[in-house]
């Protein structure tokens, strides 16, 4: 037969089999494929053929080759599984063929997940795992494929899955095949949330849910194989949670527990929307409870009921709704808390710079509010009763506020910001002072919190360690303070006066608005380039006016600023970066955002003061007059509620005496990787603790060793009907209270450690503050927290917690370590005191 010329056509008849072999050349062979039995094919081709009968085709003879297996003999066992499997193999062999058998030995596992393989378009066999299956189930060729199969094939294929891949596989071939256009991911998702609870469940909606998604995915289907479904479609989800189709998912799978009448019991689900939407509900409700009562117990079940938010596997699908969320937590955090009045103007101003601003940060945020009606609901009760108590604190600071000369040199008014900050700085390196006109201290914080991100080093104080502060001059307005600002003294004027007297003060040049407008292709003028780079010029200023623009033309309350949102900033940074001068950011005057204020009109006043002829100070208002009123006689009324303007409604104002009006941030920043100025460290984290700690409703208490009781015998009445009289003890007397950090530093370990520390060690000081901020956050804290308690900053965290550890750590046992979240600083009390040999007990 070798040379020989074969020939394969089709007989799709009798007479057209005959033709073809009547026309075959002498030395050619024709193979006649058919499906005809010799009746049909009729006498004249069974008489041509050779040996005149038709040869059944063994399909399974083809097999062992699909597989690089040289013994044609299929096994019982793999032929076993149905005459569909030949076919259906030849007819989805991939282009680089199946998997060789292992051995060289077929079994049916290997030829199922071959198949399988091949199906779904996988490149491996490693690849068969449910959860990188279950994409290519939802791909629309794979799933029109699939249903495209003989009923009977489609079945076969189900139950070979079933036994030779596993059961949880097979539900999702079943999904595939009859699920429509529901992804089998969802279908999966539901099915793990439908049998969580096994096969027991006395829920009825959970019996009838269970029968009604049969359709989906047939009968039968057992506890572990559901649950298993669930649990690789929930892995998935993990995956594309962030992405537009895993939103897509749960989407489908929130409908599909609608289809099967199973709504409720899915708000219950850890993964599916409807659980999140709840845990969203019990939020607002938690907020609305703390909003009435204002208490620490009331305070925990919001830190609680958002934890149950954050830990919802979907929650990253309302990641900017979640932000929101996380401020409303931490106003309810700061309304729980105890708040004294100020001792005088100068403290209010500084506990607002220090707590007020970031309150106001936060209640900008949840302003803005959420579409859920429930949880927008809640936060409009939050935001009123925070705005209210923020209103009585600027009452309390308003009673205390003169315009008398400020006494206190910590906190300089703005015409001594000159010769307080930036003249001394000059004398250590160039500086660049930036004053953002109108800039609040809410403002503030948020444009700080990307200094580092821009190369940038913040920059406090050594006997402070707190962000600078000053107070505007009085009304809160550009004529007054930014020219009393850069004039070094008490005046009124405009920017000529300021530029000229900003040069005869300290020597330095200051650019204004029009001075910052440049030529095409030119982030900033050359005049500024250049004298930004001069430096022996030592100062430099610079006005920006974005934000006080803004407050007549934009949302202000709507807008979150940031570097890139103010005009020439990010390139006054660059170019301050790059000449290795330190910055100092600051404003004139603060101002406040509209928010339902009332209008109350009053003769040639401008939107917050007033002229004192127009009437006495109402009690949301206060007059003022002294020296630092530079308004016409020295003395003026001025707004000191934000719920009232004297002028036509705008986007905010200023010039009244809010707290967030007269108070000026003084930000210092310099290069990353420069030497800090003599008296000037890294800024730990500014952030009041509020910010970052959640409340406890049983805070720890220190456990009091009381001495032992002595007990007292009285005297027997005779006539006294009892037996037994109560023997009372007498009052227990309380030792002194020895807080652990204390303890701890005394204990003779320590000491014993702390002699043999080398590698840079910890102070005790510094040992003590942490621990002590650890123990009275019940073993946890933030770690901006525990930076601003050992006083460095957010950088230097690591290296303090690593001599720390080698420090508390003994023998290897994590008394004090880091959280998995890379956040959370963690201290293991209870072994403190064992290896320590400290007393009491935690």
């Amino acid at each position: 037969m070798r040379d020989t010329s074969v020939k394969v056509v089709e007989g799709v008849s009798g007479l057209a089999a005959l033709d073809s072999m009547r026309a075959a050349a002498p030395d050619e062979v024709v193979v006649i494929l058919t499906a005809l039995t010799e009746r049909e094919l009729g006498s004249a081709v069974m008489l041509d053929a050779h040996r005149q009968r038709v040869s059944e085709l063994d399909e399974w003879s083809m097999v062992p080759g699909l597989f690089s297996v040289r013994d044609q003999v299929v096994p019982r066992h793999v032929s076993d599984l149905g005459l569909w499997m030949p076919s259906l193999l030849l007819s989805v062999r991939p282009e680089r063929g199946y998997p060789p058998a292992p051995g060289a030995t077929l079994t049916p596992d290997h030829a199922v997940k071959s198949l399988i393989m091949a199906i779904l378009g996988l490149g491996r066999l490693d690849d068969l795992d449910l959860v990188t299956c279950l994409a290519p189930l939802d791909d629309l060729g794979v799933r029109a494929r699939l249903r495209a199969l003989d009923p009977e094939v489609r079945d076969s294929l189900v139950l070979a899955v079933f036994t030779h891949i596993g059961p949880d596989f097979a539900l999702a071939l079943r999904a595939a095949l009859a699920g429509g256009h529901v992804s089998v991911a969802a279908i999966g998702l539901v099915c793990g949330e439908l049998w969580a609870s096994g096969t027991k469940t006395r829920d009825p909606s959970t019996i009838a849910a269970r029968a009604r998604i049969e359709s989906y995915i047939g009968t039968g289907a057992s506890p572990d194989a559901a649950q298993r479904f669930g649990d690789a479609s929930r892995r998935l989800m993990r995956r594309l949670i962030d992405d537009v189709h895993g939103r897509e998912i749960l989407d489908q799978a929130e409908a599909l527990c609608v289809e099967i009448d199973w709504a409720d019991g899915a708000a219950a689900s850890d993964y599916l929307l409807s659980g999140l939407r709840a845990r969203v509900v019990a939020l607002g409700q938690a907020i609305e409870m703390a909003v009435d009562v204002q208490g620490t117990g009331e305070a925990a079940s919001v830190e609680h009921a958002f934890a149950a938010v954050k830990m919802h596997h979907a929650a990253s699908t309302i990641s900017r709704p979640l932000q929101t969320a996380a401020m409303a937590v931490r106003l309810v955090r700061w309304l729980s808390t105890q708040r004294s009045a100020p001792a005088n103007f100068l403290d209010a101003l500084i506990r607002y710079s220090s707590d007020g601003a970031w309150v106001e940060r936060a209640l900008g945020d949840i302003w803005d509010g959420d579409n859920d009606a429930r949880l927008a609901h809640a936060y409009g009760r939050l935001a009123n009763a925070v705005q209210s108590a923020r209103q009585a604190q600027d009452q309390d600071a308003a009673r205390l506020l003169t315009g008398g000369i400020a006494v206190d040199s910590s906190v300089p008014g703005a015409e001594s910001l000159l010769t307080h900050t930036v003249v001394p700085l000059s004398g250590l390196a160039p500086v660049l002072l930036i004053v953002l006109d109108g800039m609040s201290f809410a403002t503030a914080t948020e444009l700080a919190d990307e200094f580092a991100d821009r190369g940038w080093t913040e920059l406090v104080r050594r006997d402070t360690l707190r962000r600078g502060s000053a107070v505007a001059v009085l009304p809160t307005i550009t004529e007054y303070s930014r020219t009393s600002l850069f004039a070094g003294e008490l005046l009124a004027g405009n920017q000529q006066t300021e530029k000229a007297r900003f040069s005869a003060k300290v020597g330095g040049v200051a650019f204004h608005k029009d001075d910052l407008r440049s030529d095409a292709g030119h982030a900033l003028p050359s005049a500024v380039t250049t004298a930004i780079a001069d430096l022996d010029r030592r100062i430099v200023g610079v006005v920006l006016n974005t934000i006080d623009d803004a407050l007549a033309t934009a949302e202000v309350d709507a807008l979150r600023w940031h570097v890139n949102q103010i005009s020439n900033l990010p390139a006054l940074l660059d170019v301050a970066r790059e000449a290795g001068r330190v910055i100092i950011l600051t404003s004139d005057h603060g101002h406040v955002v509209e928010r339902g204020s009332a209008l109350r009109s009053a003769p040639g006043a401008a939107a917050r003061f007033r002229d004192p002829s127009t009437g006495p100070a109402q009690s949301d208002e206060v007059f003022v007059s002294g020296p630092r009123v530079l308004a016409p006689g020295g003395a003026m009324v001025l707004a000191v509620s934000d719920g009232v303007r004297f002028a036509a409604k705008r986007a905010g104002y200023h010039g009244g005496a809010a707290l967030a009006e007269i108070a000026i941030p003084v930000i210092v920043a310099q290069p990353r990787g420069a030497t800090a100025p003599d008296g000037w460290v890294e800024a730990p984290p500014q952030e009041p603790v509020w910010w970052n700690e959640p409340v406890r409703a049983d805070p720890d208490t220190p456990v009091v060793a009381a001495a032992p009781a002595k007990r007292r015998v009285r005297a027997v009445v005779a006539d006294t009907p009892a037996l037994f009289e109560d023997i009372p003890a007498e009052t227990p007397i309380a030792a002194p209270v020895v807080p652990v950090d204390e303890q701890l530093v005394r204990s003779e370990t320590y000491r014993e450690r702390q002699a043999r520390a080398s590698r840079h060690p910890i102070d005790d000081q510094t040992v003590r503050a942490i621990v002590a901020s650890l123990v009275a956050g019940a073993g946890r804290a933030h770690r901006d927290t525990v930076a601003v308690a050992a006083g460095v900053a957010a950088s230097s965290l690591p290296g303090v917690l690593a001599s720390l550890r080698r420090l508390l750590n003994v023998d290897g046992y994590a008394v004090v370590d880091l959280d998995p979240d890379q956040v959370t600083v963690t201290l293991d009390e209870t072994l403190l005191r064992e290896q320590f040999e400290l007393g009491g007990r935690p």
